[in-house]
């Protein structure tokens, strides 16, 4: 859970400025641009710039452009408290995206929420985030959706019935592995070893001997793509090549990127794929500026902001007072969105969207 400092306690919020019909519309975006997750919050800011230039492009919303304002949080939550309080004294601001992972999110929460500024997280699944206030709205699936998966990958599709599971250190790796580890249970496998891995590590010696001593059926990496990457690859050297599976973060391409051949035949699944047709025209769009095929991130990130700024054309059109509580409104009462990653419709800030499975196949993602 987030702690609160007493920097954000001592906040005071103004009354949001009154804007003109000239002025833009602001939407803030907080996430991951350098670290070790720098590669999820890359993909937020290319798809996020990729869907304003659309809108832009196309006369904005009723004449006026839209602007983002982007910092860099690095994933740290004690950050995002400070960025949170800068995004909402910015003039015209009227929604914030981010974080990247739980622990961020929820530090900039408390201030998006006594601001009345709606915040969407494109990638967070901690079912506590939505709970913060009515102004915290998720993109992706909730945890414990995306832990029915986990296990229907490790029995099902991995055909294990004992399974190592090391995970991230963080909210996320903390309630996705005890959610798929009890899954498990509860069907009649056996969890061995379930193991927090701190980020950065690289040394995975020690906990390679654990896992080899265990002779499991099979790992699931619930971790980020740079420590996955490297455990999957001394695992390997180790001579150990059991079957493989992890979770939604290993979409990203730079797991591939790291873990090489390493990489292959490891199990994952998504709710955005690019080669399904009905993506055509994102994944052209995206890959004619960035020159490369969008992932899950860019993917949440760009129906994030869709889905947003839908939501603030809805308040101009109907002529109302454009501010953060209105977006808001509108954002939990809209009509059903069709995006890339599939139907946005907010229940309590919570979406549910259908998995895909994929493997890693030839250096690339294909449906299982």
């Amino acid at each position: 859970m987030a702690i609160v400092t007493a920097a954000m306690a001592a906040v005071v919020f103004a009354a949001p400025a009154s804007v003109s019909a000239a002025d833009p519309i602001r939407i803030g975006l907080f996430a991951p641009l350098t670290g070790s997750v720098a590669a999820y919050g890359v993909r937020f800011r290319e798809a996020i710039e990729l869907k304003v230039g659309q809108v832009n492009a196309a006369g904005g919303v009723e004449g006026r452009p839209i602007e983002i304002i982007t910092e860099d949080d690095r994933n740290q939550p004690e950050d995002d408290a400070t960025i949170a309080q800068k995004l909402v004294g910015t003039p015209g601001l009227v929604l914030a995206i981010g974080g990247f992972s739980t622990t961020a999110s929820m530090a900039a929460a408390p201030i998006f929420a006594e601001a009345k500024i709606p915040q969407i997280s494109p990638s967070v699944t901690h079912p506590d985030f939505t709970k913060q206030s009515p102004y915290q709205f998720r993109q992706n699936n909730q945890e414990t959706s995306l832990a029915q998966t986990n296990a229907e990958i490790i029995l099902d599709k991995l055909k294990a019935k004992t399974v190592v599971i090391p995970y991230s250190q963080d909210d996320r790796g903390q309630f996705s592995s005890a959610g798929t580890a009890a899954l498990i249970e509860k069907a009649g496998g056996k969890v061995l070893l379930r193991e927090p891995v701190a980020p950065n590590s690289k040394d995975f010696r020690p906990l390679v001997s654990k896992i080899k001593s265990l002779k499991p059926d099979a790992v699931f990496l619930d971790l980020y793509a740079q420590e996955a990457a490297i455990l999957i690859q001394q695992l390997h050297q180790a001579g150990l090549n059991i079957p493989a599976g992890g979770p939604t973060p290993l979409t990203s391409p730079q797991f591939i990127e790291l873990a090489g051949k390493d990489a292959e035949g490891v199990v994952l699944h998504t709710i955005f794929f690019p080669g399904d047709p009905s993506n055509k025209e994102f994944v052209q769009a995206y890959a004619a500026k960035y020159g490369r095929q969008p992932d899950q991130w860019a993917a949440l990130a760009y129906d994030s902001a869709d889905v947003g700024i839908e939501a603030i054309r809805r308040v101009v059109k109907f002529g109302k007072p454009l501010t953060g509580e209105a977006v808001r409104d509108e954002l939990d009462n809209g009509p059903p969105y069709k995006g890339v990653t599939g139907i946005t419709k907010y229940d309590r800030g919570s979406v549910e969207k259908k998995p895909t499975i994929i493997i890693i196949h030839n250096g690339g993602y294909s449906v299982l």
